[in-house]
């Protein structure tokens, strides 16, 4: 994965823990744990954690768009709690790539559920 594409995945992910105007421990945590498995340093993290106004980048490939909706979700999910502006942006990044409410319900319960 290209680096831009790394910055933009975080990205993505930023966003959606920081759509409830506050990042719950575990969602710090998680971010982290994410920035260091993808190769991004602290500083580099932090810049893109200052931009948050910057719009959800949609990735090219099929098995992207997927992986990172997925992603997202158990973003907006690992503090156990599902806050509507967390939904509502994980539903627009499912709709910009072409999936609807249901496949994004489908996720949640399949996170849920642990499979």
């Amino acid at each position: 994965m290209s680096n831009q594409k790394v910055r933009d995945y975080f990205k993505n992910l930023y966003l959606v823990a920081a759509a409830d105007f506050k990042l719950a421990a575990e969602e710090t945590s998680f971010l982290v744990q994410v920035a260091q498995q993808m190769g991004l340093g602290p500083l580099e993290a932090s810049e893109i954690m200052r931009q948050p106004s910057s719009p959800l980048t949609v990735p090219v490939s099929e098995s992207e768009k997927m992986a990172q909706l997925e992603d997202i979700v158990v973003m907006m999910m690992v503090d156990r709690k599902i806050h509507e502006k967390e939904y509502q942006l994980c539903l627009r990044f499912a709709e910009a790539i072409g999936k609807d409410k249901a496949t994004l319900d489908y996720l949640i319960i399949k996170i849920i559920r642990g499979k």
